[in-house]
C-alpha cells in the first residue's frame, strides 16, 4: 500500500478496518468466543500489515511479543510502538515512532446501562457534559469519553488498572486532566479518529504535537 513516508516521534499512523455492523441477535458463549478470537486475529493481521507498510518488513519477518499486561510489542523491526484494539466488526492498529501509543475503537451501540458505565469511568464534568446532550446523543458521547480514556491507559501501559475518572476531557476532546502517573499533561497528544459512521475511535501518544495519519480499510466478514 502506498503510505506517506513518515518517521520520528512527531507522527503516528492508525489503520481502522471496518466490517458490516453485526446483526442484533443472541449469541451462544461459543459463538461469542469465536467472534472474539477472529477479531483479535484480525487486529494482529492489520497491525502486521501496518508495520510492513511503514518499514518494508514483511509480516513473516516481524517478531512480536507481549508485555506483562498483554500489550503487543514489536521486537523486530525495533524502535516501534504499536497498539491494537477490536470491537464489534471493527479493528484498529496504531504505530508510533519513539513514543508509547494507545488506540481504542468501539462500535456505536445502545448502552444497556449507561449510568453504571458513567459512574465507573467518567468524571463529574464529563457526566454533566453527557447529561446536557439530547437523549439520542448520550450513548455516543459516553463511548467517545471511554475510547479516549482507554487510549491513554494503553499508552500509559496500565490498562484498566488506570484511574479512568482521572482522565478528563471536554466534549470536544480537549484534555483537562490526567492521573499522576501520566506526568505533565502537555507531554501528551490525544485525537479522535474519523473512522466512518457507527465507529468511535481515539488515539493517545505520550509525546506532544503529534500528527495523526488515519486510513480506513474494509474488514472481511469472516474476520469480525
Amino acid at each position: 500500500m502506498d503510505e506517506p513516508q513518515l518517521g520520528g516521534s512527531g507522527h503516528v499512523a492508525v489503520w481502522v478496518a471496518v466490517g458490516a455492523a453485526p446483526r442484533d441477535e443472541p449469541l451462544s458463549l461459543d459463538r461469542r468466543a469465536l467472534r472474539y478470537r477472529r477479531a483479535r486475529a484480525a487486529a494482529h493481521r492489520v497491525g502486521r500489515q501496518l508495520v510492513e507498510a511503514y518499514t518494508s518488513c514483511a509480516p513473516d519477518r516481524q517478531a512480536w511479543e507481549r508485555d506483562g499486561r498483554g500489550r503487543p510489542l514489536v521486537v523486530d523491526p525495533g524502535g516501534l510502538h504499536v497498539s491494537l484494539s477490536h470491537a464489534e466488526s471493527v479493528v484498529a492498529a496504531a504505530l508510533s515512532w519513539g513514543a508509547p501509543v494507545g488506540v481504542d475503537v468501539e462500535r456505536l451501540r445502545p448502552l444497556a446501562d449507561r449510568g453504571a458505565l458513567a459512574r465507573t469511568a467518567l468524571s463529574e464534568s464529563e457526566r454533566q457534559a453527557v447529561d446536557a446532550l439530547p437523549e439520542a446523543l448520550r450513548d455516543a458521547q459516553v463511548l467517545r469519553f471511554w475510547t479516549r480514556k482507554e487510549a491513554v491507559a494503553k499508552a500509559l501501559g496500565t490498562g484498566l488498572a488506570t484511574h479512568l475518572r482521572g482522565i478528563v476531557t471536554t466534549a470536544r476532546g480537549t484534555v483537562v486532566a490526567l492521573p499522576d502517573p501520566c506526568g505533565d499533561i502537555t507531554a501528551w497528544s490525544l485525537a479522535d479518529l474519523a473512522a466512518g459512521d457507527g465507529v468511535i475511535a481515539s488515539v493517545a501518544v505520550r509525546a506532544p504535537g503529534v500528527r495523526v495519519v488515519t486510513r480506513t480499510l474494509p474488514l472481511p466478514a469472516d474476520e469480525g
